[in-house]
Order: C-alpha cells, then sequence, then structure tokens
C-alpha cells in the first residue's frame, strides 16, 4: 500500500460536525468514527471513447465526497444524506444486512428504483458488491451494522463524477471498517484497480448507470497536479502525465445539467458497438474475397485499436449512416455490450458515432504526445509548438461530441467558443467533457494572470449570454486510495 496522502479538509470537517450535531441520535460520541474522501474528476480527453478502448486522461480534483461511517448493534445500515441525491428522496434509508446479503442485484436494482430511494443504491450496493464478491458475509452476526453519513461538493450533474467519487469514498470506508484490505484474509482488496471495478459494478449493477470505469480510477488512484493515463482494455494503467511547467488544466461547470443515462448517450453509445459489428463482418468479408478466412476479432474487441486510416479507406464505406434496430439485428445480431442492448423502433446514426469513437482515439494518443513534447521543451511549449496542436485537439473532440456523438450541448458550445476567443491571452483548447450533453468544458490555458483574468472574462460573459451562473473547479487532490481512511476517537 502506497504512503498516505494528507488528506485535504474540506467537506470533511463540515461532514463530522454535522453529523454529531445534527446525527446525535444515531452518531454514538462514545464510539469512534470513520472518514474517508474521494476527488471528482475532470475529463480532459478521452470521455466516452473510453468503453470502446480509447485511451483517457484524466485529473482529480480539490472537490470531494466525505463519507462517514460508525458501528452499530442492530445489524443494520442507515445512511444519512446531507446532499440529497434526487429530487424527491427521503434523507435516510434503512436495510437490515440480512436484507441485503439476501436480495440478488436485479432485486435490489428494483427496490432502489422505487420513488426516494434511487440514490442510497450508491452506498448500500456497496455492502451488497463486498458481499456478492466474497469479501464478506453479511449473514455473519458478529458483523454490528453500520451508520453512514455524507457529504458532497462534488456538483451532482456537472460531469465530474459526482457518483463516482461517493462510491469510492464509502468503499473504501467499507472496506476498512470491516479489515479488507489486510492481506493475512483468504481474500482481500490488494490494490486501488480492485476497488475501482467494484465501484463500477456498484453504480452499473445497482444504480444502472452505464459508465465505463475511467471515473472510478480517477477518484480512487488519481494523483494530484498530473493526469491519470488509462487504456480501457479494459483498464491498463500507464505512468501519470506530467503537466509541462506554467499550464494548468481547469473545469467550468456550465450548470447545463447532463444526464449520463439520458437516450441519447445511450443511442450513441449502442451505435458505436454496431459500427463495430459492422466493421468486424466487413473485415470477414474483404478476407473471403482475398481468399482469406478471418479469425476473431482484428480489433481485439475495441474500435480504438482500428487504425482510422484503414478505417476511411476500408471499412468507413461499408457502415450505413443510419440504420434501424430492428434491420440490424436481422442483418447482424446482437451487440457485445453489456450496458445496453439495440431497440429494434430505434434510429442509430452509426456512421457519426463509429466517427467518433475511431477518430478520438487517435485524437487522445496526439494529445498525450503533445503535452508530453511541450514538457520537455517548455521554451518552444509557449510559441505555438505542441501546445497550441494540443489545443486544437480539444476543440476537434469537442466538434466531434457535437457533429458525431451528438452529445453537444448550446451552453458548452458557448463556453468553448468564449476560450477559443482569448488564445491570445493564454487559453489554448477547450472541450465538453465525459457524458457530453451539458455539464463540464475542460480548459487548457497558460498559469498565468493574463490567462486568469481571461477566465474571469469568460465566466461574465457566459453569464450575460445565458444568465447561468458558470462555475470553475480549480485545484487537485489524491485520489481516495492515497488517502486511505482516518479513525477519528470517540468525544467522550
Amino acid at each position: 500500500m502506497p504512503a498516505r496522502a494528507v488528506m485535504r479538509l474540506e467537506p470533511v470537517p463540515t461532514l463530522l460536525a454535522r453529523a454529531r450535531a445534527e446525527l446525535a441520535a444515531a452518531f454514538d460520541p462514545a464510539r469512534p468514527l470513520r472518514i474517508s474522501r474521494a476527488p471528482g474528476r475532470l475529463d480532459v480527453m478521452g470521455g466516452i471513447a473510453q468503453y470502446t478502448g480509447s485511451l483517457v486522461l484524466e485529473m482529480p480534483l480539490d472537490r470531494a465526497a466525505a463519507v462517514v461511517t460508525q458501528e452499530r448493534t442492530d445489524r443494520a445500515l442507515q445512511i444519512f444524506s446531507f446532499n440529497l441525491f434526487d429530487e424527491h428522496k427521503p434523507f435516510t434509508f434503512h436495510m437490515p444486512l440480512d436484507a441485503l446479503a439476501n436480495s440478488s442485484a436485479e432485486e435490489l436494482r428494483r427496490e432502489f428504483a422505487q420513488p426516494g430511494r434511487h440514490w442510497a443504491s450508491y452506498l448500500a450496493g456497496c455492502l451488497f458488491v463486498l458481499h456478492e464478491q466474497g469479501y464478506v458475509d453479511l449473514r455473519d452476526p458478529r458483523i454490528p451494522g453500520f451508520n453512514l453519513a455524507v457529504l458532497s461538493t462534488v456538483p451532482i450533474g456537472a460531469g465530474v463524477s459526482s457518483s463516482a467519487a461517493l462510491v469510492v469514498a464509502a468503499l473504501l470506508n467499507f472496506a476498512d471498517q470491516l479489515n479488507l484490505r489486510d492481506p493475512a484474509r483468504p481474500k482481500f482488496i490488494a490494490d486501488g484497480l480492485t476497488l475501482a471495478i467494484l465501484a463500477q459494478q456498484v453504480e452499473n449493477r445497482l444504480a444502472g448507470a452505464s459508465g465505463g470505469i475511467m471515473d472510478q480510477v480517477t477518484c480512487c488512484l488519481g494523483e494530484p497536479g498530473k493526469l491519470l493515463r488509462m487504456v480501457c482494455q479494459p483498464h491498463e494503467l500507464l505512468p501519470p502525465l506530467e503537466l509541462p511547467a506554467a499550464v494548468q488544466l481547469i473545469g467550468i461547470n456550465s450548470n447545463a445539467r447532463h444526464q449520463i443515462g439520458g437516450d441519447a448517450y445511450g443511442r450513441t453509445r449502442c451505435a458505436a458497438f454496431m459500427g463495430h459489428k459492422i466493421i468486424l463482418e466487413a473485415m470477414r468479408q474483404l478476407g473471403a474475397s482475398a481468399g482469406r478466412e478471418l479469425t476473431g476479432d482484428p480489433m481485439r474487441g475495441y474500435l480504438a485499436n482500428l487504425d482510422p486510416d484503414d478505417y476511411k479507406a476500408l471499412f468507413r464505406p461499408h457502415v450505413p449512416d443510419v440504420i434501424v434496430g430492428q434491420e440490424f439485428l436481422d442483418r447482424y445480431g446482437s451487440i457485445v455490450d453489456r450496458a445496453g442492448t439495440v431497440d429494434p423502433t430505434t434510429d442509430y446514426a452509426v456512421r457519426h458515432a463509429t466517427d467518433h469513437h475511431v477518430l478520438e482515439a487517435r485524437r487522445v494518443g496526439r494529445f498525450a504526445e503533445f503535452l508530453t513534447q511541450a514538457a520537455a521543451a517548455p521554451d518552444r511549449a509557449h510559441r505555438g509548438g505542441p501546445l497550441r496542436r494540443a489545443g486544437r485537439l480539444m476543440y476537434a473532440s469537442h466538434l466531434s461530441y457535437t457533429m458525431d456523438a451528438m452529445l453537444g450541448a448550446p451552453e458548452c458550445d458557448l463556453l468553448t467558443d468564449l476560450v477559443r476567443q482569448r488564445e491570445s491571452k493564454g487559453l489554448i483548447g477547450a472541450k465538453i467533457t465525459a457524458g457530453g450533453s451539458g455539464g463540464t468544458v475542460a480548459v487548457l490555458a497558460n498559469a498565468t494572470p493574463a490567462a486568469d483574468a481571461a477566465i474571469e472574462q469568460v465566466l461574465a460573459e457566459y453569464h450575460r449570454q445565458t444568465t447561468n451562473p458558470a462555475e470553475v473547479f480549480r485545484g487537485s487532490t489524491p485520489g481516495a486510495w492515497h488517502v486511505g481512511t482516518h479513525v477519528v476517537p470517540p468525544q467522550t
């Protein structure tokens, strides 16, 4: 286990104070508390291309979810939320541990889908997954039960992983409460990647969110001020990417709420997997016409492994612009995507989605190369060299989100345009992030007073044109695994 980083304060002290003051009937002052914290993340490049195997570049933020737990004596889980994660939700959620242990994921998902309960799936789901995967047996009478309270400063609906931060913080807290990181156990959580994989299962299977794993890995293993690099095939971690000197990455929250489970996101994701299946069939046909039988998948299961030049020259003509779901099923069969299925009545823009995913993978790789070049030659970087090219790739990615992935948003278009108008003041590039359709814009900028002033101008002009109060995310803090959990002794 790596050396622990210092636990940054906000929102930890606030959560502790409120739990003691407002939840005194549940949290016993004579018992210790355990506190954990996980940051949100800024998707710099990669975004939705994660689920087709692209490299992604992510930075942990200074906004975080904090979780405090304490043992109770009635073998129940009692959850308290100071954020209230849905529009109509209770402040508390209660479930016996035996009910969690004796339910299936499908049964719990239906339970959590009831009005006012969905928010609790991200927290109770952590205990269920730990039980289901054999890390702990919740039927063991020696497990006493838990109080859990949560407070998060990661904005909901901003596309900066509010849910992943919450799940990672809660899962790590439970893991330490139950001593699940002890190598002496028959089965233990050996590393942060394992924890992130478990966190993804909570979101996918209990909460019904269809996102990939880059969010959980960043919230767990991100390093402050560096870009986490991961090839999502399914989760190959590379050394983190250092930012060039005197360069900063910030996020601007448009306050146009995005929804990862929305119809547009689901259609685009499904269309990309349909494109993969169609290209694979085209490969087989081309191989047969050349007298060679194709076995397996030359793309090794991921569109990101298809060379963009080969795609344009050989396979793109085989990909229809639009196909109805039933026609696709009749001609090609089902898709290989654990998070989605083809709707027979829906029109899918397959060529647009495939264009985005194949070409985005190249853009992300080149962006990383340009940042590396800029870090190695900082004098040249600030004279229109690799940093300028990196910025152009961000703008190209943003355009592709709008035109090909069809996940743009007018508010994010405006923010990106306002940044581009101020390139002479040190703003280098910008793009919509993560699942798109609103949310946050990532901005690459010089770390200078002039660039900071230009950001303030962007915010003012954006507010003037939309009346939306844009919010800036600055700063970066370590992922939860690097910080660990901390025990707060009893007050008496």
